[in-house]
């Protein structure tokens, strides 16, 4: 029973772990639940366990009284004390046993499930991993907002689509991860391997062709001062298509060996951005642009230009029609990204151009046609 077992760690302790138990005691007697399970997760944290015994802890104490206390509370400590397995197998039965109990609440669920499909998936199990995954997903998919408790699910999938190669995957599931959490909940290492996970998934992905999410995370700060940090200038030119940049740092992409296999995937790419960055800096009211000076700002012979403003067309990454005629594309939207502070500022200059603009001709009006304004 509970309090058998809280006897017996109170005879063991001593000095503060003795205060620890005698509380815990305390709070248990009293029948106050959320403050007990607020004490058995601070102390799940602490040094108290760190040699063992929170398996026992559960089976002897944590499993009286589950059904009184927040089920996605004891989902988490379910999380920690599955650590003390010795093998993944005898962790995922104890796992079976936690979903039964938490069955009343979805997003426990969703931790539970998540924390299994991440023990398949170090099991080799892919497959395994991928219906976890998926049964997850569609308990989240009922749940309105983002919680603590999609955490686990981002960042488990995150580590299925890296583990299969599936950049844009990876992508979308780590930043969504790096959304639910306090940065500093994650080691310096962990940041910087974090960021260099997500900066190759953000130039080798498929379909990633945004990356002012990704620059505007504090994340890659954590490649400063590190032999990764050119990283941080290769996105830079990438999110702007500055194909005299990705030129400038290939000795530094070259020598990754992920990069340098994808350099045609990453020529593409980057051409398609500076045709997207040259649509985008083109007045609105003028987007027809020549083939040959689309050649020159993506760097692409001018015979392949009506291939690339193709690709970009059949991607959505802008739209218009091409003049085979008279070798022009006419363009009249390009797909939305997050800007960076040199694309807003940009951006401002042609809003002020567009406002003198808007003065000037008002003034040309009112001089020359006041019956306009006449009442």
């Amino acid at each position: 029973m509970a309090e058998a077992y809280i006897e017996k760690q109170l005879a063991n302790a001593r000095g503060d772990d003795e205060d620890v138990w005698k509380e815990v005691q305390t709070l248990h007697n009293r029948k106050l639940w959320h403050q007990l399970s607020v004490k058995i997760t601070e102390m799940l944290s602490s040094d108290l366990f760190a040699s063992g015994g929170m398996v026992e802890l559960h089976d002897s104490f944590i499993v009286h009284f589950y059904d009184r206390i927040n089920l996605q509370t004891y989902a988490k400590m379910c999380l920690t004390v599955a650590t003390q397995y010795e093998s993944p197998h005898d962790a995922l039965a104890f796992f079976e046993q936690c979903l039964e109990r938490v069955s009343g609440d979805a997003l426990a669920r969703v931790c539970i499930i998540s924390a299994m499909a991440e023990l398949h998936l170090l099991l080799n199990q892919t497959d395994v991993t991928k219906a976890k995954l998926k049964e997850a997903e569609a308990l989240l998919e009922e749940q309105a907002g983002v919680t603590e408790m999609h955490a686990n699910f981002y960042r488990v999938a995150a580590e299925y689509y890296k583990n299969q190669g599936v950049y844009h995957e990876f992508y979308t599931n780590a930043l969504r991860y790096l959304g639910c959490i306090e940065l500093d909940t994650l080691g310096p290492e962990q940041q910087v391997q974090r960021a260099f996970d997500l900066a190759l998934a953000a130039i080798l992905g498929k379909g990633v062709y945004n990356f002012g999410e990704l620059l505007a995370h504090p994340i890659l700060e954590s490649l400063r001062s590190t032999s990764k940090e050119w990283l941080i200038d290769l996105l830079y030119a990438f999110n702007s298509g500055d194909l005299a940049k990705f030129e400038f740092l290939q000795p530094q992409w070259g020598s990754d060996p992920d990069l340098k296999a994808n350099e045609s995937v990453m020529q593409e790419k980057i051409r398609l951005l500076a045709l997207m960055e040259m649509v985008f800096r083109a007045p609105a009211n003028n987007r027809r642009l020549a083939f040959d000076a689309i050649g020159d700002a993506t760097k692409t012979p001018v015979d392949q230009v009506e291939m690339l403003v193709m690709k970009a067309l059949s991607l959505g990454l802008v739209r218009g029609s091409l003049d085979e005629v008279d070798s022009v594309a006419v363009l009249t939207w390009v797909q939305p990204r997050v800007l960076s502070q040199q694309q807003v500022e940009a951006m401002a200059t042609r809003f002020n151009a567009w406002t003198a603009t808007v003065d000037q001709t008002a003034s040309a009006m009112e001089t020359r046609a006041p019956e306009l304004y006449a009442l």
